[in-house]
């Protein structure tokens, strides 16, 4: 690992723990939220991690079919214990797209391509995000009062136009044209070519509407499967929380834990749980054990599934 590397973890771990000692500094306590986990309703806990479960095998399902109109056809078994090592390398790494890599690679075992691997996982990771965007963006729309109360919402959905806004130009047939003059020659040629290529295998899903279009539904029943995963731990932790309010707030968390500033959302996930949970007068403690529960004990946990699965196949 280079020195600046080196740096940037530091920063990010410098970042995570400052957020966490801040929390538990000023705005709760190890106490407060011992008493608020000891409270959960196992009942709720357990339909919970049993929708989490679902929810793997239809992630999994979304890269099988995206993966098959590239023309490979990986066993839904293997999509899904490759999706639980990744979860077990997203735990465990200083990064949330450690997991990612994993899949990549595994994907390309099928594909025999780094590059046509990497275009499918993107298209299925984007187009999840895009939903999630989508959900943010319509509930705000029924819930102006919350999000004029809330400032990271505004924050965070600008964010996220602006995230769709630059996928959009790298699809463009303007970035198309600029990729093809840095592929034909100098000392850019060789990743401009790669960079080139990979585009082409996202921009093919034009001419094959059917997969991408199924693809795309089933992230629709994908990511309301995750937002009901959460209600339900509000549920187990009885939070009063409409089921609503968690398709604008859910989305903006999970799109906040892509931001590259902390240890896999370690700190910044738990900070905005604390400001949403608040505008409904939730404690912090609660609001910090709702993070500890939903994110990471179940990660933790499938994690360590992913890891048994990674050490002992062949």
């Amino acid at each position: 690992m280079t020195r600046r590397r080196l740096a940037w973890l530091a920063f990010r771990i410098i970042v995570s723990l400052s957020l966490l000692v801040y929390i538990l500094a000023a705005k709760t306590s190890l106490r407060g939220i011992g008493r608020s986990l000891a409270g959960i309703n196992p009942a709720w806990l357990a339909v919970a991690l049993s929708l989490h479960v679902v929810g793997l095998v239809v992630s999994a399902y979304r890269w099988q079919i995206l993966a098959r109109a590239q023309g490979d056809d990986p066993p839904l078994g293997f999509l899904v214990r490759s999706y639980l090592v990744g979860t077990f390398f997203n735990n465990f790494l200083p990064t949330r797209f450690g997991g990612d890599v994993v899949r990549i690679w595994d994907g390309s075992k099928q594909s025999r391509s780094l590059v046509k691997s990497s275009a499918v996982v993107v298209v299925e990771r984007v187009t999840g995000l895009i939903v999630l965007f989508f959900f943010a963006l319509t509930a705000s729309l029924f819930r102006l009062d919350m999000a004029r109360s809330v400032p990271l919402i505004w924050v965070s959905l600008l964010a996220g136009l602006a995230g769709l806004l630059a996928a959009a130009f790298f699809l463009s047939p303007v970035s198309g044209r600029f990729l093809d003059r840095l592929s034909a020659g100098g000392r850019l040629s060789r990743p401009a070519s790669k960079v080139r290529d990979f585009r082409e295998v996202i921009v093919s899903y034009r001419r094959k509407k059917g997969p991408f279009f199924l693809a795309l539904a089933w992230a629709f029943v994908l990511q309301i499967n995750v937002i009901l995963y959460y209600f339900l731990i509000g549920l187990a932790l009885k939070i009063g929380v409409p089921l609503l309010d968690y398709f604008i707030f859910i989305p903006i968390v999970l799109l906040l834990q892509t931001v590259p500033v902390t240890i896999g959302g370690l700190g910044l996930r738990e900070s905005a749980y604390v400001v949403v949970f608040r505008f409904y007068g939730v404690a912090a403690a609660t609001a910090v054990s709702f993070s500890l529960v939903a994110d990471v004990a179940v990660g933790l946990a499938v994690g360590v599934v992913g890891g048994i699965i990674y050490v002992t196949r062949k």
